[in-house]
């Protein structure tokens, strides 16, 4: 069922007995009620959706995805945080879930709603921490997405598709323009392009590389060295890469790599883009590599230590380091983020970016049957096994 293609229902919405399903419905949440160790303080809750007010949209939940992000959030230390409902039991909980896909099953009439969707159409989420970890919400219109009704996307590469491709897609256009779209790209009549990044084989690393390899722009590669390594670099090549490192190659000096990445790039290339999720050593040793007016986007810090970067390269090489975060970025480009999502869509739909390998997850059953599966889904994810999850509940 989760090969499904996504699309819209060829019926107009004018009309008040089109409008779906307004009344209340029952909806099943993975929920906290306080921050603390992921695999202990998440649980299954039911509650009462109330009937439809104006301006609102019913949704049922298809796949709702599980991000690095989301285990900070449950922890307390992630700047974005979902909002503590009073409403929905004896005691204030937050419901989980920052990216996903659902179905519009019905919405209230508002003058506005009721242009933009049909019931039957898919949607993504357009504002952060909806809760697309439960069955079933009731939200304003104007926090979705809709997606393009003349793309064929499959459930999994709906759900997938709000955060890490977008956040690839800014980082390798505000910083240094390489989106051949953009005017003032500079790999236009120019030396081509490359960039390099750490925690490629992550899914916004994956999308880097595959975004890249269709604006002609090179990638050089680090990720962490892994017993499988040679079907990882494999899989990334496939995925449009031009060199795969693991971070010891990287920075051994027995096999010269600063003079094997100087003849790759070549003098009809430049490098002066690089994309940052670890820190450590290996990013300083990057940020060394980059040209002259280069750019070092730090986007995460999953080694968990301190990003320390020579003065020199500030003083001599002009140097600029900046962080990136998607979340603020939509804040002030909200119709700029509607063109990109639909780019996004269709080089999805084409096959040109394909969406991480992926492992739906059935929720079903009680209260306690749900927390007991999501505290080993959450030991999974914390140990680094696995595919990225996708949570569906499944209809009772």
């Amino acid at each position: 069922m989760f090969a499904a293609p996504v699309h819209r229902r060829g019926f107009a919405t004018s009309c008040r007995a089109l409008a779906g399903l307004t009344g209340p419905v029952e909806s099943r949440a993975v929920v906290f009620a306080e921050h603390g160790d992921p695999t202990k303080v998440l649980k299954a809750h039911r509650y009462r959706l109330d009937k439809l007010d104006k301006g609102q949209v019913r949704l049922r939940f298809e796949l709702g995805a599980i991000n690095p992000a989301d285990i900070n959030v449950i922890q307390g230390v992630y700047p974005s945080k979902p909002q503590v409902r009073e409403d929905i039991g004896p005691e204030p909980l937050s419901i989980m879930g920052n990216e996903g896909v659902a179905t519009i099953e019905g919405f209230e009439e508002d003058g506005q709603v009721e242009h933009r969707f049909k019931v039957g159409d898919r949607v993504v989420m357009g504002a952060p921490q909806l809760g697309t970890w439960q069955s079933h919400a009731n939200l304003p219109h104007s926090s979705l997405i809709p997606l393009p009704s003349d793309t064929h996307l499959h459930l999994r590469q709906a759900a997938t598709l709000a955060i890490n491709p977008p956040t690839a897609w800014r980082m390798l256009s505000d910083f240094v323009p390489l989106n051949p779209e953009d005017p003032n790209c500079v790999s236009k009549g120019k030396k081509k392009q490359w960039v390099i990044q750490n925690g490629a084989n992550s899914a916004v690393g994956q999308a880097v590389i595959q975004l890249a390899r269709e604006w002609g722009v090179g990638t050089i590669n680090l990720v962490r060295s892994r017993p499988s390594i040679d079907e990882l670099k494999s899989h990334l090549h496939s995925l449009g890469a031009d060199h795969v490192l693991t971070y010891d190659e990287f920075l051994s000096r027995e096999n010269n790599t600063r003079t094997k990445i100087k003849e790759w790039i070549g003098r009809d290339g430049e490098m002066r883009l690089a994309l940052n999720c670890v820190g450590g050593k290996e990013t300083a040793e990057m940020a060394k590599l980059l040209a002259m007016d280069g750019k070092l986007v730090t986007y995460g810090g999953m080694a968990k230590t301190a990003l320390a970067l020579p003065p020199s390269l500030f003083i001599f090489r002009k140097l600029t380091s900046v962080g990136f975060w998607l979340s603020n970025w939509v804040q002030t480009h909200p119709e700029e983020r509607q063109t990109m999502m639909r780019s996004l869509a269709e080089l999805t739909g084409q096959g040109k970016l394909k969406e991480p390998e992926t492992e739906v997850v059935e929720l079903a059953g009680s209260d306690e049957e749900v927390a007991e599966k999501m505290s080993g889904v959450m030991k999974r994810i914390e140990e680094g096994r696995g595919k990225k999850i996708l949570l569906h509940w499944k209809d009772e």
